[in-house]
């Protein structure tokens, strides 16, 4: 008799804190469970959404595992599934875990809440609405403010023929170690990003040339290495050296490194969302306490003034942003923050200068007599020469346009300062050609025995 099988979507989200664990061992450990059941339709993803939301953990990430199985286990997945993260939360007042059972295709009204996951602030309520208004399975703990997020990871299912994506390979510690200082060799960092090169991304930050795939948390994971393809992780891992045991690995999809959300977003100005649109500089740019730099900006779609900032944590891109004077256009890239009444600041993520405006300085002629640069000789008095006594009463001031060292282009923080969902400079030189299926390979996920 030929086996049913049925397609299940599993999406999770917000079991870990500030303080501790991680979404992406969740599902790992779940994904182990389920190897003895199902067949993997698709690698793990890991959907990281709206980075603006202020209630996020760290990444603002969430988790969806799509798989085959015959329909008599089904019951008994959703109960070990709902019943594992019961019991393997992190217990934080902050924490608000929430597991989400979709069977079959996802459906469109999941995937449009997706879209607006990434760009917008939604409210649990939606959320839960939506679960009941679709009959979905669902489990919660505390508010439910994770049936956002394991909504949102469900209906983003980076189809090859539609989104970009990429891979990250996340290494875990065994429970002994976490808390402990993370030990991985720095010199074997910089050798797998030389020879993978282009085709991982961020694992060096490029201003300190430091490595930055080590998270610094009490988190399980060791360390993560994003790249193109899954197979170049598998080979990323035989080259970075550790001086502790790695107690399992797994490969998830992501939209890490894609401007994803950029992609739906617009000059719209609310509270907490992401923000794309051509901005003309109105004040010359200025450093506050704290190493941020801001300048005013007037929205060329509506007209509106408001604030722009580059935080101190992007680094040498605030020299960048520090070059801009008014008149001055840029693409801004970012997320709309209120950090006074009324007063709406957009966080820069990225920009493109798409124009800069030509400067002008006002001279005192040259004597004509001896060459050194005359002085005002009064108010229409017109300018006099100090050396040699030269003056002249119908001379003006010389118009003479200023050298602007910035350019125009692409302008992205480095490496380090990035956020997850920002499409870094190396990306930018990969003709991305997707196969329409995606085909996991052999040894994606691996639990070291030992």
């Amino acid at each position: 008799m030929t086996k049913s099988f049925i397609q299940l979507h599993i999406g999770i989200d917000d079991t870990d804190s500030l303080s501790g664990n991680c979404t992406t061992y969740v599902a790992a450990r779940i994904i182990e469970y389920l190897s003895n059941f199902v067949k993997f339709s698709d690698y793990p993803r890991l959907i990281r959404n709206n980075p603006n939301i202020p209630w996020k953990t760290r990444g603002n990430g969430a988790i969806a595992i799509s798989f085959k199985v015959e329909e008599k286990y089904i019951d008994e997945i959703i109960s070990f599934i709902f019943n594992y993260i019961k019991d393997n939360h992190e217990h934080d007042i902050n924490t608000n875990p929430g597991c989400v059972i979709i069977k079959g295709e996802v459906p469109l009204l999941v995937r449009e809440f997706s879209k607006r996951a990434l760009i917008s602030n939604i409210k649990i309520n939606e959320a839960k609405e939506l679960i009941k208004d679709l009959n979905l399975k669902s489990f919660h703990i505390g508010n439910g403010r994770g049936l956002i997020g394991a909504l949102a990871a469900l209906g983003n299912e980076l189809k090859p023929s539609e989104e970009d994506f990429t891979y990250e390979l996340l290494t875990y510690r065994r429970k002994e170690n976490i808390g402990k200082k993370r030990l991985v060799s720095e010199e074997s960092v910089h050798l797998m990003d030389k020879e993978l090169y282009p085709f991982v991304f961020n694992n060096i930050d490029e201003e300190k040339n430091k490595s930055i795939i080590a998270p610094a948390g009490k988190d399980p994971v060791l360390y993560g290495i994003r790249g193109e393809n899954a197979e170049i992780l598998l080979k990323a891992l035989k080259i970075v050296k550790t001086y502790e045991e790695i107690e399992r690995y797994c490969i998830f999809r992501t939209n890490q490194g894609t401007d994803q959300h950029f992609k739906f977003a617009s000059s719209k100005i609310e509270k907490y969302s992401v923000f794309k649109g051509e901005i003309e500089v109105q004040t010359k740019p200025t450093t506050i306490l704290g190493g941020h730099v801001f300048f005013k900006g007037k929205i060329l779609d509506s007209g509106k003034i408001v604030d722009v900032a580059a935080f101190e944590p992007t680094k040498k891109f605030r020299l960048v942003v520090k070059q801009l004077l008014p008149n001055d256009r840029i693409i801004a890239f970012g997320g709309v923050q209120v950090f006074q009444e009324n007063v709406f600041t957009i966080q820069l993520e990225k920009m493109i200068v798409t124009h800069v405006a030509e400067q002008y300085k006002e001279l005192s002629p040259l004597c004509p007599q001896c060459g050194k640069r005359m002085t005002s000789a009064g108010f229409s008095k017109g300018h006099k020469c100090k050396k040699c006594g030269y003056k002249d009463r119908n001379s003006k001031k010389i118009r003479e346009t200023v050298y602007r060292e910035l350019k125009k282009g692409l302008y992205i923080p480095p490496a380090g300062s990035q956020r997850h969902l920002v499409k870094p400079h190396r990306r930018y030189s990969i003709e991305n050609s997707r196969e329409n299926k995606i085909v996991l390979i052999n040894n994606w996920w691996r639990k070291n025995e030992n």
